[in-house]
């Protein structure tokens, strides 16, 4: 099984949200032309500023997770104020959606056990915040390497922490499965490491930023890996994965 996820935040580089008015309005083109749910984790802060919007998505069948509070590191944090913005954030997100949220998604891979044992307290069924074998990590994030290095040797594929807790890392082959690969490789390579993601990962799980859909002017990746490969590459790698295998929301995984 295949899921489709994208963590939804302020556009990189700045403080405007373009990408819920021009980036996440193509991705579910795409979406609809195949019938898949995706899944969107999002922070309790743009959940409360856009409550219509997220109930909108939610309402077409897709999965809205919890991406923190406001898109704070959680491993900087005293255990204390994790406890504090994840209870907070459980009640704007109940306030809009009239139900616990069931997947949490730390902000930069930030996860620690402190941040999983008060998930688990509060009823959520899974966290996916690790990517195992991710090489990314550790280059973007090189003041973090020693959270990232235990990240780094984590279990793949879907696995129970304790009971009715599950951890659903991102899946990765040397570069992990995100936005990366399809915007820097044409269609053969990449057609090649999808087969190889196949051949070592059970289910894949793939993620993206919502900014990632849209024109960044000051991204230096955008105007060398354009968005518009990605979401042509996502379109095809849509059609070749859906041959054999079957796209489902992250809660489905459990």
């Amino acid at each position: 099984m295949i899921s489709i996820t994208f963590d939804v935040e302020t556009d990189i580089h700045s403080d405007t949200y373009k990408s819920l008015e021009k980036g996440i309005p193509k991705l579910l083109l795409v979406l609809e032309k195949f019938k898949i749910k995706a899944t969107f984790f999002v922070p309790a802060k743009l959940l409360e500023k856009f409550p219509e919007y997220f109930q909108n998505l939610e309402n077409k069948g897709h999965e809205i997770g919890l991406h923190g509070y406001e898109h704070e590191r959680f491993d900087e944090l005293s255990f204390k104020e994790k406890e504090k913005r994840i209870e907070e954030s459980i009640k704007i997100y109940k306030k809009i959606f009239k139900k616990n949220p069931k997947g949490f998604r730390a902000p930069q891979h930030s996860i620690d056990e402190q941040t999983l044992k008060i998930l688990k307290r509060n009823n959520f069924i899974y966290d996916s915040s690790y990517t195992p074998f991710n090489f990314l990590q550790i280059i973007f994030f090189p003041k973090k390497l020693k959270h990232g290095l235990k990240g780094f040797f984590k279990k793949k594929g879907t696995h129970k922490i304790n009971k009715d807790f599950y951890e659903i890392p991102t899946s990765s082959l040397i570069l992990p499965f995100v936005s990366l690969p399809l915007r820097i490789f044409p269609w053969k390579i990449l057609k090649i490491y999808l087969f190889l993601l196949k051949k070592t990962n059970k289910d894949l799980i793939f993620y993206a930023h919502s900014w990632d859909l849209i024109e960044l002017p000051k991204s230096k990746i955008d105007r060398i890996f354009s968005h518009k490969r990605l979401l042509k590459n996502l379109n095809r790698m849509i059609v070749y994965l859906s041959k054999k295998n079957k796209f489902v929301k992250m809660q489905d995984l459990i």
